[in-house]
C-alpha cells in the first residue's frame, strides 16, 4: 500500500513537471487568488471606491479558487483542460463545499460546547516570599534570607489535547478529504440528472465518496501531500535563522516566499490529481503518458 501511494505520488508529479503550461495556468490562477486575498485585506473601506473594490476582491476570491480546483479536477480525469467544462464544474464544487462548511460549523461548536465541561483547572502559586530584615532595617545575611521557592509545573491537561487532536482529525484530515472526494465524484456528474434519479442515487454516490475518502490509500496520499503544501511552508515561514545585516533577510525572506508558493501550489495540486486518478484507476493501471495538450 504505501509503495503503491508513493508510485502514484511520483508519477503524478513526473506528469506535472513535464506538463509546463498546465503548471503555468495552475500558478496564474494561484497567483490571482492571493492577489485577491492580498487585496481584500490591505483596501481599506474609507471611501466609496474602496467599498466597492472590497467587494470586488471577496467576490472573485472563491470564484478564483473553485475555477482552480476545477481545472485541476478536469486535467486529471481528461487529461486536458477544458475550460467551458472547468466553469461549469467550479459551480457544482461550490455547491458541494457548502455543506461540509456548514458541517464544519455545527462539529466547531458541539466540541466547543463539549469542552466547557472540561475546564482547565487554575494552578495556585504560593505567595510571594519577602526577604527577611534585622531591626533597624538592616537586610539579613544571604545564609539567612528566604530562600525563594520556584513555582510548580503546570500539570498536563489531558482534555485539552484530546480536544486538540480531535479538531486536527477533523478539520486537518477528515472533512478536507469529504470534500475533495465529492468534488470528485460529483464533477464528471450532472447534477440536474442526480437530483431527478432521486435519493437512492444521491445516497449511492455519497456513500462511495465517503468510502473513498476514507480509503487507505487516500489517506496516505493526502498525509504525503499534508507535508508537502502545510508542514514545509510552515517551517519556511515561522522557523527563523539567524542572520546578520537587512540585504541578507529580505533575500532570505523572498526566497522563503518563494518557495512557499511553490510548495503549497504543487502539494495540493499532486494531492488533489493524485486523488482524483486514483480513483480512475489510472495511477497505477495506465502506463501510457498523459497528454498536454490544454484547452
Amino acid at each position: 500500500m504505501i509503495k503503491n501511494t508513493i508510485h502514484s505520488v511520483l508519477k503524478t508529479t513526473h506528469s506535472l513537471v513535464k506538463s509546463w503550461r498546465s503548471l503555468a495556468i495552475f500558478a496564474g490562477l494561484y497567483a490571482l487568488l492571493l492577489g485577491a486575498l492580498y487585496g481584500f485585506i490591505a483596501t481599506r473601506e474609507a471611501t466609496l471606491k474602496q467599498v466597492l473594490l472590497t467587494l470586488l476582491f471577496a467576490a472573485s476570491a472563491p470564484v478564483i479558487f473553485f475555477l482552480l480546483q476545477a481545472t485541476i479536477i478536469d486535467r486529471a480525469q481528461h487529461d486536458r483542460i477544458d475550460w467551458y467544462r472547468a466553469l461549469r464544474d467550479s459551480c457544482k464544487l461550490a455547491l458541494l463545499t457548502l455543506p461540509v462548511i456548514l458541517a464544519s460549523f455545527a462539529l466547531a461548536s458541539v466540541i466547543s460546547r463539549w469542552q466547557t465541561h472540561f475546564p482547565v483547572p487554575r494552578v495556585s502559586q504560593p505567595p510571594a516570599q519577602l526577604s527577611v530584615q534585622l531591626p533597624g532595617g538592616y537586610p539579613a545575611p544571604p545564609n539567612q534570607a528566604a530562600t525563594p521557592t520556584a513555582p510548580k509545573p503546570r500539570p498536563m491537561h489531558w482534555p485539552t489535547v484530546v480536544f486538540g487532536t480531535l479538531r486536527l482529525l477533523l478539520f486537518g484530515i477528515a472533512l478536507p478529504l469529504t470534500m475533495i472526494q465529492l468534488w470528485i465524484e460529483f464533477a464528471r456528474n450532472d447534477l440536474i440528472k442526480l437530483v431527478r434519479g432521486g435519493p437512492r442515487s444521491i445516497l449511492k454516490k455519497l456513500t462511495a465518496a465517503l468510502s473513498n475518502a476514507f480509503a487507505p490509500q487516500s489517506v496516505l496520499v493526502y498525509s504525503v501531500g499534508l507535508f508537502i503544501f502545510a508542514f514545509l511552508p510552515y517551517v519556511l515561514l515561522f522557523v527563523r535563522t539567524p542572520l546578520k545585516g537587512t540585504r541578507s533577510e529580505i533575500g532570505i525572506f523572498t526566497t522563503r516566499l518563494a518557495l512557499v508558493f511553490v510548495f503549497t501550489l504543487l502539494g495540493w495540486v499532486i494531492t488533489l490529481t493524485t486523488l482524483a486518478k486514483t480513483n480512475e484507476g489510472f495511477v497505477i493501471e495506465n502506463p501510457e503518458p498523459e497528454s498536454e495538450e490544454c484547452a
